[in-house]
């Protein structure tokens, strides 16, 4: 499948720990020049020719805006990627490592994150409707005025995360741990949905809301 061919990226930036060094307007068909030690060029190449790239390491890639719907990236390492308002709407990102990743803005919509680790991601305002996160690591993840309506965190675990505003009408919580986590601002909770969950001493709830220990 050529999902991405001929399709313009804009600007893309390579970074390497000392500094931007590289900037290219891009169109068509894409070349890059990676910094090295930072990512595969050849593993970026694959994803940007046929849409699929998975187990690929792609560390640090910078990929804002990134047209990415439906990407299979099954198990790549992404940690530390720039995704931001990346379109990843039904991507497969299954195991997937995005620790660090920023994905502020990103449209996940019913993407696959099913056992991914997305520690301490940026995720301020993207939006993950319908996404399966089962199993995923999220804790320390900035969530804030995410939306999460309708997506499966079946197992997963938000010790620690940022969930100011975050939208979580319907979000199924079946074994979500939520130890540490401060709920106090999110959106959409219910006493049905929290009973599913558990937490523990240092879980902030709305008034009224109560969630059982964890094991």
């Amino acid at each position: 499948m050529r999902l991405l061919r001929g399709i313009s990226w804009g600007i893309i930036l390579l970074e390497d720990t000392a500094m931007r060094f590289l900037s290219l307007a891009l169109a068509g068909s894409i070349a890059w020049t990676a910094p090295a030690g930072a990512f595969e060029t050849a593993d970026l190449a694959r994803l940007e020719t046929t849409g699929s790239c998975a187990g690929c390491a792609l560390d640090k890639a910078a990929l804002r805006r990134a047209p990415l719907a439906e990407a299979r990236l099954a198990g790549a390492t992404l940690a530390g990627a720039d995704l931001s308002r990346a379109v990843l709407r039904g991507a497969d990102l299954r195991g997937a490592d995005l620790r660090g990743a920023k994905l502020s803005g990103a449209d996940l919509t019913g993407a696959d994150l099913g056992r991914a680790d997305l520690g301490r991601a940026i995720l301020d305002g993207a939006r993950l409707q319908g996404a399966k996160l089962g199993a995923a690591d999220l804790r320390g993840a900035n969530l804030n005025w995410a939306v999460l309506s309708d997506s499966d965190l079946s197992g997963a675990r938000l010790g620690a995360a940022f969930l100011n505003g975050t939208d979580l009408w319907q979000a199924t919580l079946d074994g979500t741990r939520l130890e540490q986590a401060d709920l106090r601002q999110a959106l959409g909770l219910s006493q049905a949905g929290l009973d599913r969950a558990c937490g523990d001493d240092t879980t902030r709830l709305p008034e009224d809301l109560v969630v059982r220990y964890c094991d």
